[in-house]
């Protein structure tokens, strides 16, 4: 009895052992502290209390505690749903300290990530590439975030593709050409290297850049681009397509039923249709690859 007692005992200790260090090596993930909203040194906005600002970003700060309101009341009115919680956003003093955060190296263009409660904001967004981009930013983030609480993170990451959340964000944010140009972006649809489309998502990590063989820049104009000739002229089976995956569906069902044909034959009437598109502009379009200026 007391071996059996013994040895009871050291099963347990050695279970509770593994458990402390699982969340030792879990918490040590800089993206899971700030999922869990560990972020020492970050205070809380007078005028917002949903902003928390380091020491050293009180001037933007303020600058984004005026610009959240109206970032959230458009999000809300293009998608035609409200969010469904609370959630809080961090600006960080520096950029590097917002990579650091968001466990990307310091050289990340990224100037703003969503979480599954919450939005990190850099202060790049306020100087991007020349443009304060602050408010657009926000949006962006907070579309993510909508879509997040909506359908939740595992079905998400299951079921939406990386291409169309993108392209959706930056849709309803006015993001997603800031550094690659309609023509360049253009002029990448019709000679490569370009999207190639899914349908879903990828589960535990989501598609990046890299999976569809382009930058990031790119991907977001490509998209963009994509999102836009899907939603003109066919607002009302957009929309429809937008409640659709809002509401739980997936996407690849859901977009059939709401335009009558697959995916990928939508896909194929874009790039037809941007022949055209290319004919008709009066400035020459970038030169395909291996192809002399």
């Amino acid at each position: 009895m007391r071996r059996r007692a013994v040895r009871r005992t050291v099963v347990s200790i050695v279970i509770a052992a593994l458990a402390l260090a699982g969340v030792a090596l879990f918490l040590s993930n800089p993206r899971a502290r700030c999922a869990l909203r560990i972020a020492p040194g970050f205070t809380r906005h007078e005028a917002d209390s949903r902003i928390y600002y380091e020491t050293g970003a009180e001037e933007i700060a303020s600058r984004l505690a005026d610009a959240l309101p109206r970032a959230v009341a458009r999000v809300e009115s293009t998608l035609s749903m409200p969010f469904r919680s609370d959630f809080r956003v961090y600006l960080c003093n520096t950029h590097e300290s917002f990579a650091a955060h968001a466990g990307h190296h310091r050289s990340t263009p990224v100037r703003g990530l969503a979480f599954s409660r919450d939005i990190w904001v850099s202060p790049k967004a306020f100087s991007f590439h020349g443009r304060d981009t602050h408010e657009q930013t926000l949006a962006h983030e907070l579309t993510h975030l909508h879509v997040g609480q909506q359908v939740g993170w595992l079905h998400r990451v299951r079921f939406l593709p990386g291409w169309f959340l993108e392209g959706l964000a930056d849709w309803v944010s006015g993001t997603g050409l800031e550094v690659v140009s309609r023509d360049r972006a253009l002029s990448a649809l019709l000679y490569g290297p370009r999207l190639e489309l899914d349908s879903t998502g990828r589960f535990p990590v989501p598609k990046g850049p890299s999976d569809y063989g382009i930058d990031g820049h790119m991907l977001h104009a490509q998209s963009l681009m994509f999102v836009e000739y899907l939603s003109v002229g066919r607002e009302e089976a957009f929309r429809g397509l937008v409640r659709d995956v809002l509401t739980g569906e997936r996407f690849g069902p859901a977009f059939e039923q709401r335009y009558g044909r697959t995916l990928d034959e939508e896909w194929a009437e874009f790039l037809k249709s941007l022949g055209g598109e290319a004919e008709g502009r009066d400035a020459r379009l970038p030169s395909p690859p291996g192809e002399a200026t």
